[in-house]
């Protein structure tokens, strides 16, 4: 009778201190689990990385077009410049009628907005290259508390802790044309075309082509940091040149756009 005790004590202790095989199995399952998903995770960000460098890589082919098609814009441009003073003289002196005159004027018009429009395209793709170039170090930059502010060699940021939307746009504009007595000189608004192909969240921001170390600039961020509005100011992915400098007004576009 005591041994059948001693070894029912025995087969309890066993059992007590056995670690619980279960257990055991579904934490390794977890772990697994969560090892699987950051490898995934990584396996998307380097994935979704290389998309974003080949998009890059194709912007700077079609700037490097676009910018051989604005010479050949430009040189068309001044040359119906030069016809339209010529007509306007003739017209003046009664030789031409005011319908040929109208012709060239109109023609000079069209190729004035087609020189425009080029240098538009040139300056949004000199933005995008710009914040997709320096993503990866506005991504290391620490947090900055609400109200905070930080400015370094290529990067300005301000945390304005100001209620934000696309609709207060009309009081920036409101407040630069008065100070400048022109148009905010607005590149992109909200969500574009390019914003997609990079995946960037930029719904709810827009991009002022503007240096922030020019004086236009220094007073528009100045007006930002008092009215509490947040913005990021790129000076350049490259040292001393302005090629792609601007004003990011709103939350950060680096956050990724989820695909649709």
């Amino acid at each position: 009778m005591r041994f059948f005790a001693q070894s029912v004590s025995y087969l309890v202790v066993g059992v007590l201190l056995t670690p619980p095989v279960i257990g055991s199995a579904q934490e390794h399952q977890k772990r697994a689990v969560s090892r699987s998903s950051v490898r995934r995770l990584n396996s998307a960000e380097a994935e979704l990385a290389r998309l974003r460098a080949e998009v890059v890589e194709k912007m700077k082919e079609s700037r490097a077009g676009a910018e051989k098609l604005l010479v050949l814009h430009e040189e068309e441009r001044n040359r119906l410049a030069e016809l339209y003073k010529q007509r306007l003289g003739l017209y003046q002196q009664g030789i031409i009628s005011r319908t040929e005159l109208n012709q060239v004027q109109r023609a000079l018009a069209t190729a004035i907005v087609r020189v425009d429009e080029d240098r538009k395209w040139i300056s949004e793709y000199d933005i995008a290259i710009t914040e997709a170039t320096l993503r990866d170090q506005l991504q290391r930059l620490p947090g900055l508390a609400p109200g905070g502010y930080s400015e370094n060699g290529t990067l300005i940021r301000f945390n304005g802790s100001a209620p934000w939307s696309l609709a207060d746009t009309a009081k920036i504009e409101s407040f630069f044309s008065q100070a400048f007595r022109r148009s905010l000189p607005i590149s992109a608004y909200g969500q574009s075309p390019t914003h997609d192909r990079l995946r960037f969240d930029h719904r709810d921001a827009l991009d002022v082509a503007l240096h922030p170390d020019s004086a236009e600039g220094r007073s528009l961020m100045a007006y930002l940091r008092r009215t509490g509005i947040p913005f990021i100011a790129f000076r350049n992915a490259v040292p001393g040149s302005a090629t792609g400098a601007h004003i990011h007004i709103g939350p950060p576009s680096i956050r990724t756009l989820a695909a649709r």
